[in-house]
C-alpha cells in the first residue's frame, strides 16, 4: 500500500524532522545535566549584592540546575585554565562571559579571542553547548569583533548588545564596569530568552 510505504519511509526520520524545527546550535543533545556559567566578576555578582547574580536568577526563570563558576579578575586565559572544572559539573550548556579583563589589563585581543577560541572548541569537542556573552561595552575596541567571529565560525549563539546596554545605562550599574542588583535582572531575562528555545528544542530531542 503506497500510503503505509510512505509512513514507514516518513517515521525514521521523524526525529530528523523535530530537530529541523528548532534552534541550529552543535550539542543540545548533550548527554550533560546543568548549565555551567563560566564567567568574572559579572557572573560571580560583583555589584549585585544584596540580590543574586544573574546565574541564580537564571535558575528560577529556566526552573533547571545552573551552576555559578565566576572568579573575579578572570581573564580568558584564566578560564581556559578552568574549563575542566567546569566538566566535572556535568554541564550540558557552558555560558562564557569572559575577556572584560582582558580589555581592563591590555592583554591584545588576539590573545584574548586564542583563549576563548580555545575554550569554545574544547566544550564543544566534549560535546556541549556553548552561548557566549559578547562584551559590547563602550569602551571594547576590537575586542568587541571577536565574539560575533567566534559565533560564525564556531556556530554558536552569541548573546548581543545586552551588557553594552547594561553598561551604558546608570540605572543598570553599580560602578563603571559591573551590573547592580537590576542589572542583573536584566542579564538574566536577555539569557533566559536566549537559552530558552535551546531548552525546548533539547526536550524534543528527549533529552
Amino acid at each position: 500500500m503506497p500510503g503505509v510505504q510512505r509512513l514507514a519511509f516518513t517515521l525514521p526520520l521523524l526525529p530528523l524532522l523535530l530537530a529541523g524545527c528548532g534552534p541550529d546550535v552543535p550539542n543540545l543533545d548533550s548527554p550533560g545535566h546543568t548549565i555551567v556559567c563560566l564567567g568574572d566578576s559579572i557572573t560571580s555578582g560583583t555589584g549585585a549584592e544584596p540580590g543574586p547574580a544573574y546565574p541564580a536568577l537564571l535558575t528560577s526563570r529556566l526552573r533547571t540546575e545552573v551552576i555559578n563558576q565566576g572568579v573575579p579578575g578572570d581573564t580568558a586565559e584564566d578560564g581556559l585554565a578552568r574549563v575542566d572544572a567546569a566538566l566535572e559539573a556535568d554541564p550540558w550548556l557552558v555560558v562564557v562571559e569572559l575577556g572584560g579583563n582582558d580589555i581592563l589589563r591590555r592583554i591584545p585581543p588576539e590573545r584574548t579571542e586564542a583563549a576563548l577560541r580555545q575554550i569554545v572548541q574544547r566544550l564543544l569537542a566534549a560535546k556541549v553547548a556553548v552561548v557566549l556573552v559578547e562584551l559590547d561595552i563602550p569602551f571594547a575596541g576590537r575586542y568587541t569583533e571577536i565574539y560575533e567571529r567566534l559565533g560564525d565560525d564556531l556556530d554558536v549563539p552569541v548573546l548581543e548588545d545586552t551588557l553594552g546596554d547594561i553598561l551604558t545605562d546608570a540605572r543598570l550599574k553599580a560602578d563603571p564596569i559591573h551590573p547592580n542588583a537590576q542589572g542583573h535582572e536584566v542579564l538574566a531575562a536577555a539569557m533566559a530568552e536566549e537559552i530558552e528555545p535551546l531548552l525546548e528544542a533539547r526536550r524534543k530531542l528527549g533529552r
